[in-house]
């Protein structure tokens, strides 16, 4: 009989102490939880959770890697349009002095050369912009400077004008100079190999927000310009004549007009695909909430029931470990007994 309660006894004590450590692993858990606010150290705590929350760990990052590239691009975007906008404005200038100084009068030709020559000097700055060595309108040759050449621009047109004061042959003048090559116009000869660039900003979408510095409006612009600065009136020691002259403006004006209207249609394109960023970058921050939200609901703890639950196991611990302490020296008197 003693022999029967003492295997007893033992089995009690195991399955006491067997329960002693379920419950001081509970408080440890539970502690963890307050003190991290987490639910699980490591996805094998989590469950059936696991799975979804390995899900939106994967999502998270990617979404935050389409929000990054969102913010680079923008700051791209945002600094084209503005040299866009100083572009245009350079070239409505220069139709406004056209329009308004060249009127049947050469007195007012130096003035306007000079508004031609400063606003060349613009575009010229405005072509080269970049973000840390990264030029905005090469393409995706994006480290060489776009406009590479203004001596080579200003000799061409130079040598042509000075034919033109020699015979008076306008339209072999501006013949000639609207053939001019991108690189004529000293623009970098990369240019016309250079590719698009595009940058991805959500799973399914990649922007290409390319502008080159050798797109016909800047040509276009690049010519007029040139072309009033660095054309005087004929003298009489020319053959060409002061009509010749106004012929020649016209021409120029021209081309201004349609360099401006080219370079206002690909600011409307550009700000076009602004907007469409900008409305991505808006969806990925909702889509990023959600997520967050999701996680925080699977692996955030309630710190207050825990806490609550602490308290109970400890209570319970104590009772456990008032138990064990009796049945231990139950079972030793049993044990000295037989």
């Amino acid at each position: 009989m003693t022999s029967t309660n003492n295997v007893s006894l033992i089995g009690q004590v195991t399955a006491q102490s067997q329960n002693l450590a379920t419950l001081r692993q509970q408080l440890n858990d539970l502690s963890q939880q307050v003190t991290t606010g987490q639910t699980a150290s490591d996805y094998a705590g989590l469950g059936t959770n696991a799975e979804p929350v390995l899900n939106l760990n994967a999502q998270q990052p990617l979404i935050q890697g389409y929000q990054s590239n969102i913010t680079n691009v923008s700051n791209k975007m945002t600094m084209m349009n503005s040299a866009l906008s100083q572009i245009t404005s350079v070239g409505n200038n220069l139709v406004a002095a056209i329009q308004t100084q060249l009127q049947n009068s050469p007195s007012n030709v130096a003035n306007v050369q000079q508004i031609a020559a400063q606003g060349l000097q613009t575009v010229e700055d405005m072509l080269n912009q970049n973000i840390n060595g990264q030029y905005l309108f090469a393409g995706s040759n994006s480290t060489t400077p776009p406009f590479a050449d203004s001596s080579t621009l200003n000799s061409n047109f130079n040598n042509e004008i000075q034919n033109w004061l020699a015979t008076g042959n306008t339209s072999a003048l501006t013949s000639a100079i609207n053939g001019f090559s991108a690189s004529n116009l000293g623009l970098s000869p990369g240019l016309a190999t250079s590719g698009n660039v595009t940058t991805q900003v959500d799973a399914n979408t990649n922007v290409d927000y390319t502008v080159k510095a050798d797109g016909a409006g800047f040509q276009d612009l690049i010519r007029a310009l040139t072309l009033v600065a660095n054309t005087p009136y004929p003298t009489a020691s020319n053959t060409a004549t002061g009509p010749d002259y106004q012929n020649l403006m016209n021409s120029a004006l021209t081309t201004a007009q349609k360099g401006v209207t080219e370079v206002n249609n690909t600011a409307q394109t550009l700000a076009g695909k602004f907007a469409q960023v900008k409305a991505i970058g808006n969806q990925n921050t909702s889509d990023l909430t959600i997520v967050q939200n999701q996680l925080s609901t699977l692996t955030s703890a309630d710190t207050t029931s825990a806490i609550t639950e602490m308290q109970a196991l400890q209570t319970q611990l104590t009772s456990s470990y008032q138990v064990t302490s009796l049945v231990n020296k139950l079972s030793l008197v049993n044990y000295v007994t037989f």
